[in-house]
């Protein structure tokens, strides 16, 4: 590793957004998925967030029970046979020291400067692109941030406050 101090993670934004299609493609809205149904997702849900293998170890049999057990919908079936592949992909991850992670910011953020970044390969000169990209830094970097421990505050006065 590179930086072998720094936590690391992996996301699993679109682990649960994949559970969570699954059962959208076959009701309409939450109120009438059957409870069965919905105890079996906040399980599957519990075994994308585990952050300890013991934990995942311990969500997958209540999805195996569940699948054994309980009357349940297409859309869970399909579900279960998603969150074995899960578990067996994210108790390796945890077995290396990675911890889950959801919030998804490096998307959000492409998200932001997609059209930016495309806008910014089109520059003929080196120049023009120095001074775009000393303004988009200059932009970003004053923004203040809208959540957390920082709200409130610029990444710029983040800077100042923790490193004089």
């Amino acid at each position: 590793m590179v930086f072998p101090e720094v936590a690391h993670s992996f996301c699993v934004f679109h682990q649960l957004k994949n559970v969570s299609k699954r059962y959208y493609e076959e009701f309409s809205s939450i109120e009438e998925i059957p409870d069965n149904d919905k105890i079996t997702y906040n399980e599957i849900s519990q075994l994308i967030l585990s952050d300890t293998v013991i934990s995942a170890v311990a969500h997958i049999q209540k999805i195996r029970e569940f699948n054994s057990d309980l009357e349940l919908s297409e859309a869970s079936h399909k579900a279960i046979s998603y969150s074995e592949e899960i578990f067996s992909k994210n108790v390796s991850f945890l077995k290396k020291g990675f911890t889950p992670e959801t919030d998804n910011t490096m998307e959000q953020i492409f998200s932001l400067i997609c059209d930016i970044v495309d806008k910014a390969r089109s520059f003929k000169t080196g120049n023009g692109l120095t001074n775009f990209c000393y303004n988009l830094f200059t932009f970003f970097n004053k923004r203040c941030f809208s959540t957390g421990k920082w709200k409130g505050f610029s990444p710029l006065m983040r800077a100042r406050f923790q490193y004089g």
